[in-house]
Parts: C-alpha cells; sequence; structure tokens
C-alpha cells in the first residue's frame, strides 16, 4: 500500500466510513454506509478496506454507492463480489465490480481472481460496466461492457477505473497534473515486495533461469527510471504505464522500442 493509499485509509476512519469494533478477542471493520462488518485480521480485507477508501477520495463514489460482500444473482455456486460500485443509492444498478486478493498472490491466482471478476461483471441480471482486481499493488481494470465480447480480455483493459462514472483515462499517471495522479514515493518495503513480485513474474516458474530474470528486471527498472526523469511538460502521461484499450502485444513492443531509443550507449 502506498503512503497516499494509507492517508486514504486513515481518512476513512477519521470520516467515519470506517470503524474498528472489537468483540472479545476478535476485532472486526465495519463498513458503515452498508453496515457490513468483517474480520480485520484477514489480509484481504485490508486490502479491501483500502480500496474502499480509495474509491471514496480517490475516484469520488459515494459511500452509500459502494456495495460490500454483495450476491451476485444467478451465479452457481452463489458467489458475492467484494465491492460492486451501484449508479444508485439504492444500490439496484451496478457500474463496477471489485474484487480483492492479499498482497503478494502469484500470477495464476491474479488471473483467477480476473476470471472471477469477469464472471461477477458478466452475470446476467447485474451486467457492470467495468471490472477490476486489486491485490495491493498489483491491479487490473476492464471494460465489462457489451462493446466487447464476453471473451475478451486484451483489447478491452484500461489504465484505471474512471472517476465518477466518467471515461477511463487513456493512462493512470500524469506529472503534475492533480486530482489526476502522479507518480510518488513508497516505503521500502512495498518497494521490496514489487521488485520481488516483478522477478517471480519474469522468472515464470522457470521459464527464465533467476540470473536471465534479474537481467530482464535491470532492464525495465532502468527503463522506468529514465522515464520519470524524462523532461515532460505538465499533465503529460508517463510513457513507461498501461495505456487503455492498447492489447499486451502492442505494450511490448511500445516498450521495446522505449528501449531501444533509450538504451545507454
Amino acid at each position: 500500500m502506498t503512503m497516499e493509499a494509507r492517508d486514504f485509509l486513515q481518512r476513512a476512519f477519521a470520516d467515519g466510513h470506517l470503524q474498528l469494533v472489537t468483540s472479545g478477542k476478535t476485532e472486526k471493520i465495519r463498513y458503515v454506509a452498508v453496515n457490513v462488518s468483517e474480520k480485520w485480521s484477514d489480509p484481504e480485507e485490508k486490502v479491501r478496506a483500502g480500496y474502499y477508501a480509495e474509491l471514496i477520495y480517490r475516484y469520488g463514489y459515494p459511500p452509500e454507492c459502494i456495495g460490500v460482500e454483495i450476491t451476485v444473482p444467478d451465479r452457481t455456486p452463489a458467489d458475492r463480489a467484494d465491492l460492486v460500485i451501484f449508479r444508485d443509492k439504492e444500490r439496484t444498478k451496478p457500474y463496477g465490480v471489485i474484487e480483492c486478493k492479499r498482497d503478494g498472490v502469484s500470477d495464476t491466482e491474479f488471473k483467477q481472481a480476473v476470471e472471477q471478476a469477469f464472471g461477477n461483471g458478466h452475470a446476467h441480471k447485474f451486467r457492470a460496466e467495468y471490472i477490476g482486481v486489486i491485490a495491493g499493488q498489483t491491479r487490473a481494470f476492464y471494460d465489462c461492457s457489451d462493446k466487447f465480447g464476453v471473451l475478451e480480455r486484451e483489447a478491452n483493459i484500461v489504465a484505471d477505473l474512471p472517476v465518477q462514472y466518467g471515461k477511463p483515462e487513456e493512462f493512470k499517471y500524469y506529472k503534475n497534473a492533480f486530482p489526476k495522479p502522479d507518480i510518488g514515493a513508497v516505503t521500502r518495503d512495498d518497494l521490496i515486495k514489487t521488485i520481488r513480485k516483478c522477478h517471480q513474474t519474469l522468472w515464470g516458474g522457470g521459464r527464465l533461469s533467476p540470473p536471465m530474470a534479474f537481467g530482464e528486471l535491470t532492464k525495465l527498472i532502468f527503463l522506468k527510471t529514465r522515464d520519470e526523469k524524462s523532461p515532460r511538460k505538465k499533465g503529460e502521461p508517463y510513457e513507461f504505464q498501461i495505456k487503455t484499450n492498447e492489447t499486451p502485444k502492442r505494450l511490448a513492443a511500445r516498450i521495446k522500442a522505449m528501449l531501444r531509443h533509450r538504451a545507454p550507449e
């Protein structure tokens, strides 16, 4: 969790949107607007609470429009969506479905969560416009509307969840363009977790040897650093990031072109 995300969470507690309730030896977190309480010691719950706060303060969604543990109709076996953004305070018109997983899940677990989110988002009588999966700083968002086929998983990628029921931005991070997010500092622990996660993804369970995976990771770190330091005007997006409706193949080609262009002589 970034420092900004922690600030959002603390603010949600301070504003009374979240409460910690102790009963005996059990501590639960209460989502006040919807009167739902869950076990606070669960790692997934901390991810959900953190993103719940982000939905309020970063994305501008009213707490009354954010459902928690929502039963998805016509799903067999019965399934519950971790977070659902509704268009109405009566919570009858789903807009976005979010699946939350503990920080540090494997790539396989994350892909399974994506399929679970799509299953909920595409459910009959429940069709949402967007779905997302949050596992700490590993995140993915998709356009789940009927503009795309139910099996599409590439062309419908979006950079980030839209703000206040709007349209998704082309990119997520922009330089000095508040209220659009900019890149920021993270804690040492979060940085180590991110580097470890990237290395595990590149290693791919043995697809690359550990030294080769480390070499590829070094290239990405170099490119990310160069991109952050490159001159750009206020409000311009960073290049080294996911782009809305850009397939992984096109993203890979763009990143490789950046590497060739910015490689040291």
